[in-house]
């Protein structure tokens, strides 16, 4: 029995020395915790006992969606993990799926349901209702500037040759994270533009893949696929922007308040894929 095996085994059991655990879930890292805490509870409010890391078969700890991963082969209805969807799920990735024992974010990664465009709004508007900027308005804007690039960077992902010319990096350098207070005027307008053009500067040298359509992908749901950690610190600075004089925190007031579970799509088929797992015997 390899070191992966016998600690699945362990956490599959734990529920045997504690009845008031449901199950083990295997995160990537401790701060995916709040996130994935509220979307269980949800779906089947129970005592969950979470794991943040654990070690690799060098006896080393270990995080991350690659050490999730690991477990793929030993994970029942006591034991499953959860992890960001990252790239994998446009990828096509096989095997990520609730009957599998596995809850993905449908979303690059759980940042970006802080900052999903409609329920954001709401929050944004109801503490500062006199403001002129519309996050839904700029994050649809935004979306569809970036729906292209992320269907070149699905399709250069997919061999070491291919990323090299077109990888995260490059993408993530198409977005300044720190737009200014001018360029929010109408709703960001003057910032889209500029990112519009930096990306279509990026991709002018690059060949044009064959098929670049993708069931997961399009114009409106383009945003919740940038890296998450870079879609949040982008919301981020505007909200403290416009909050500026307001005596509202955007972060802690807006941002991070609430973690939405239903209401659109993606957040739809987290909660689904959790049902599943959590109603299995």
């Amino acid at each position: 029995m390899n070191r992966i095996e016998e600690q699945a085994r362990y956490y599959r059991n734990i529920h045997l020395r504690n009845r008031s655990i449901k199950a083990v879930v295997h995160l990537e890292d401790a701060e995916d915790v709040f996130f994935w805490n509220i979307q269980l509870q949800k779906a089947f409010p129970a005592t969950y006992h979470f794991i943040t890391f654990s070690k690799n078969e060098k006896g080393n700890d270990a995080r991350g969606c690659e050490q999730c991963l690991r477990y793929k082969p030993y994970l029942s209805n006591r034991f499953f993990i959860c992890i960001d969807s990252d790239l994998r799920q446009l990828k096509g990735e096989d095997g990520l799926t609730a009957d599998a024992l596995i809850a993905q974010t449908y979303a690059y990664s759980w940042e970006n349901h802080f900052c999903e465009a409609e329920h954001l709004q709401e929050r944004f508007v109801k503490l500062v209702p006199n403001s002129d900027f519309d996050f839904q308005v700029f994050l649809r804007k935004l979306s569809a500037v970036v729906y292209k690039p992320l269907l070149y960077l699905v399709h250069y992902s997919k061999s070491s040759e291919l990323n090299q010319q077109w990888n995260i990096t490059r993408f993530n350098s198409c977005l300044p994270l720190q737009p200014t207070i001018n360029e929010l005027t109408d709703n960001g307008s003057a910032y889209i533009e500029r990112v519009k053009q930096l990306f279509e500067d990026a991709l002018q040298n690059l060949q044009q893949p064959e098929n670049m359509a993708n069931e997961h992908l399009d114009e409106d749901n383009a945003y919740l696929h940038i890296q998450g950690h870079q879609l949040y610190k982008l919301v981020l600075h505007i909200g403290t922007m416009l909050c500026k004089g307001t005596r509202v925190a955007f972060k802690t007031d807006i941002l991070d308040k609430f973690i939405h579970t239903d209401g659109y799509l993606e957040i739809d088929c987290v909660q689904a894929d959790l049902r599943k797992i959590t109603s299995k015997e």
